[in-house]
């Protein structure tokens, strides 16, 4: 178990899995040729979880939706038996610059309560849809971002 105190802005074994498993259900949706939205997960300290996708908008709706699924969870749903929120993660496609290009990508967004701050990745992909041909790269930190709980 990763030691906050030593390092504070370590990411938890907790977090790292539920990102891993966002950007897992993005490639897998993107490697089908299906569009996988805007996609927000998250936790309480006893690994209760919620999540949802939000396709019906456009993607700028879309993260906005799933900005305020996690907001207005932040205190817990105990119809999904959800308490405080302590840890989400938010991922949605978009694109990067990468030497004066853009490159299309899977955006990460995350946080959880012991962190100093909130952070963000990008996933790089490319031909989807195009079963064996497609593929991505590993995950690459994009910076900070406020928490949003």
């Amino acid at each position: 178990m990763t030691n906050h105190n030593s390092n504070p802005s370590a990411v938890s074994p907790e977090l790292d899995e539920m990102v891993c498993d966002l950007i897992g259900y993005m490639l897998d949706e993107l490697a089908e040729g299906r569009d996988p939205g805007t996609a927000a997960c998250a936790e309480d300290e006893a690994d209760g979880r919620i999540e949802a996708v939000f396709t019906d908008d456009g993607e700028e709706a879309c993260l906005e939706a799933a900005q305020a699924f996690i907001t207005d969870n932040a205190r817990g749903n105990a119809e999904e038996g959800l308490r405080a929120i302590d840890r989400y993660a938010i991922a949605c496609t978009g694109a990067v610059e990468i030497g004066g290009a853009y490159r299309d990508a899977v955006l990460v967004s995350f946080y959880e309560r012991a962190l100093p701050t909130g952070y963000s990745a990008y996933v790089l992909y490319e031909n989807p849809g195009a079963g064996d041909r497609f593929g991505w790269s590993d995950p690459e930190p994009a910076g900070e971002e406020p928490a949003l709980i």
